[in-house]
């Protein structure tokens, strides 16, 4: 039960981090469509790649 708690817990806080930071997320999805070809690759690959280590560091950002 607590692991499933913790669990909802980490889905929550990473509901308000997104919520948060949506224009940022908005504009990285912009520079993506503006792009073409391989720099479209690039900047996808990298914004993904940003947004899952920033989703996986709440804890070490979150203060108690």
């Amino acid at each position: 039960m607590k692991i499933i708690k913790g669990i909802l817990n980490y889905i929550w806080e990473v509901i308000k981090e997104s919520i948060a930071q949506i224009f940022t997320l908005l504009g990285f999805f912009i520079a993506w469509l503006t792009l073409t070809g391989s720099a479209q690759q690039v900047v996808g690959v990298a914004t993904v790649i940003a947004t899952v280590i920033w989703l996986a560091t709440i804890p070490l950002r979150k203060e108690e």
